[in-house]
């Protein structure tokens, strides 16, 4: 009786089961998005091992290359998708302004996160030449410039444009798309996608502080524009205060003995400094938010917003499989 009944159920097809797990889900999850991020993140890493002959007019290391590259990156794989994939709540990923105030602090908060990120940024750079005798480059990077038109086309397409791709998609999109209930979820899953996105391993514990930082500021001040603006103040302090806390040049270090101590001497002050700092910002924050719950408290669309498993299937497999293969591949140097 029982091998009758088996024997009668539909047989689901496989065009279904496609269309179910890779085409946009009725009301979006956070998953899909990731996807399509992916996808655009291993288009622009084959463009730019299409690209690395330094005999280009423009190769994909000098400025106005790599410059081409990032924005061109930041478009397809944040910017674009995020207006696609929000489409029917288009207010939810930008969020509430709360005030120029919090918007202030953002920014400030900016300084003490860089003092953060460059110790953890010498601290991975030191122990990946002692481990295996070689740096990880970053996937995007060019040489220094001194032409003040240089130099406005490094802050545009280092600090400005990435700053605004990474708070639309991942501290707007992506954050929307997890229910109050999920926020622990919700950081760890988009502070790993930042990480990833980035290609840049040497950077990797500096850009999950950035991003474990930008998602408490959008859990704080209720916008996007809170982490934009830290991201930017943390950018511009690293490219204008190159003394003040100076960044261990991985083109130029061969050896982990080459790495001067004095590096090592500014890094573990400046780390315990920011975290004071932080800290002192994150106090201030609280308050702030607690003040604002009446009005805004973060779980308005809970009812509205997929379940937290709901993203788990098939094409976050592919996501994870084409991060992991274009991770291996940055690990292989294919791209210098």
């Amino acid at each position: 009786m029982s091998d009758t009944k088996e024997r009668e159920k539909p047989e689901v097809p496989v065009l279904e089961i496609l269309k179910h797990n890779f085409l946009p889900p009725r009301v979006m999850t956070w998953g899909w998005p990731l996807m399509l991020l992916s996808i655009m993140t291993a288009a622009f890493f084959a463009a730019r091992c299409l690209f690395k002959n330094p005999d280009l007019p423009f190769p994909a290391a000098s400025v106005v290359g790599c410059s081409f590259l990032v924005i061109l990156e930041t478009l397809c794989a944040l910017v674009l998708p995020a207006v696609m994939c929000s489409r029917g709540f288009e207010d939810r990923p930008v969020g509430h302004f709360t005030g120029v105030g919090a918007l202030i602090l953002s920014f400030i908060s900016g300084i003490p996160l860089t003092m953060i990120r460059v110790p953890l940024y010498n601290a991975l750079a030191w122990v990946t030449l002692r481990l295996t005798g070689n740096s990880v480059y970053p996937v995007f990077f060019h040489g220094n410039t001194d032409s003040p038109y240089g130099v406005y086309l490094s802050i545009l397409c280092d600090v400005i444009i990435p700053a605004f791709g990474a708070s639309i998609f991942f501290f707007g999109l992506l954050w929307c798309r997890f229910k109050s209930t999920d926020r622990f979820k919700a950081i760890i899953v988009i502070t790993a996608a930042f990480v990833l996105y980035s290609m840049d391993f040497t950077s990797t514990l500096a850009i999950a502080a950035a991003g474990i930082w930008c998602c408490y500021l959008r859990s704080r001040i209720y916008n996007m524009w809170a982490p934009f603006l830290c991201l930017i103040s943390m950018g511009l302090c690293e490219m204008f205060l190159p003394d003040t806390l100076a960044r261990i040049d991985i083109f130029n270090v061969q050896t982990y003995a080459d790495i001067g101590s004095t590096y090592f001497y500014s890094s573990l002050p400046s780390f315990f400094m920011g975290m004071v700092l932080l800290l002192f910002f994150i106090r201030m924050l609280d308050s702030f938010s607690i003040s604002l719950r009446h009005e805004v408290n973060g779980s308005e669309d809970d009812d509205i917003i997929p379940p937290f498993d709901k993203s788990i299937n098939l094409s976050l497999l592919l996501t994870m499989t084409v991060f992991i293969v274009v991770w291996v591949l940055i690990f292989k140097g294919v791209f210098i």
